[in-house]
């Protein structure tokens, strides 16, 4: 009876955790709405359903690395993107847009097996190899463009990025569509199962004959990957590459989404339905940034906050197991 109330109680936190950050948005709509006129309108919510969508993709891959346990986090998600971002422009005054998509892909796929195979075969802590593998993401798009910002967004990445369908984003859409198939990859494969024992016992694991190695590395390269492609929406928002490091700043708000969305930062617990509502939230606050005319540096400086705010709550919360 006793084994059965702790499971309830369990699934109720969990339920708890996944729904807490919609509760979230409410208040932050709220807000807006006293401070905004029309913030909490049907036109503004699916403007940010739009903007969230490239953040909530690239929250996907960090959810499996973070699942993956041993503290593994990716901070250069925001570098993959923003390769992707000048890559793709490069790229589309050459070829069409299923080869272009498909290297694009790839490119992200191998940096993220990269970033796999030095955290866990190698041994290099993941917030060392993961920046390191930022600057050279920013090094690549530099060497491959010769340090200029060639070529533009397409009406097909435009329509993607910025598109409705039946008054729905394209984007949102998309980013459904990827959580959806994210979700059945968590709980309808055996590389699923795996990645939540890799995360919740290593050694169990090990001792069942699981690598736990390459689990880890699946994890980093479906991060590298997911994190790529969300570079093709920012692409179709933005138009035009203004820079090397254009999504960089979207890094510390994607670790903040998965952690605030409920996964346990130490692996083996959590999901995607609770990221979904970090992401939106997060994307509402960037709102309140631009309509209080907060510069970018403040920006980071806030999130950087925000993140060191959640982690020792979450992190304390579990050692505490309140």
């Amino acid at each position: 009876m006793r084994s059965k109330l702790n499971k309830l109680k369990q699934r109720f936190q969990a339920k708890g955790k996944s729904l807490l950050p919609f509760g979230l948005v409410l208040l932050l709509l709220l807000i807006g709405q006293f401070f905004s006129p029309g913030f909490f309108s049907l036109s503004h919510l699916t403007h940010i359903l739009t903007l969230a969508a490239p953040l909530g993709i690239m929250a996907i891959g960090q959810t499996f690395v973070i699942l993956s346990g041993k503290e593994d986090v990716d901070f250069s998600s925001g570098a993959n993107a923003s390769l992707s971002i000048v890559l793709t422009a490069f790229l589309l005054q050459r070829y069409n847009h299923g080869i272009t998509i498909l290297i694009i892909l790839t490119v992200g796929f191998i940096f993220g097996l990269m970033n796999g195979f030095s955290v866990r075969v190698i041994g290099i802590p993941p917030l060392i190899m993961t920046f390191c593998s930022s600057m050279l993401l920013y090094g690549v798009g530099q060497a491959i463009t010769r340090g200029m910002s060639i070529g533009t967004s397409t009406p097909v990445l435009t329509f993607m990025a910025l598109g409705r369908i039946a008054g729905i984003p394209v984007a949102f859409l998309i980013w459904m569509g990827s959580t959806i198939l994210a979700a059945l990859v968590l709980h309808a494969t055996i590389y699923g199962r795996w990645l939540y024992a890799a995360g919740s016992n290593p050694m169990a694991t090990h001792l069942a004959g699981i690598s736990n190695k390459v689990v880890g590395m699946v994890a980093y390269a479906l991060s590298g990957t997911l994190s790529a492609f969300a570079g093709l929406l920012f692409l179709g928002r933005f138009s035009i590459p203004s820079g090397f490091r254009m999504a960089e700043i979207y890094t510390l708000p994607c670790i903040m989404a998965v952690i605030l969305g409920g996964t346990n930062f130490f692996g083996g617990e959590g999901g995607f339905t609770g990221s979904i509502g970090s992401v939106i939230a997060l994307t509402i606050l960037d709102s309140f940034f631009t309509i209080f005319n907060i510069s970018q540096a403040w920006r980071t400086v806030m999130y950087g906050l925000l993140l060191v705010i959640i982690l020792i709550f979450f992190v304390r919360r579990e050692k505490l197991r309140i």
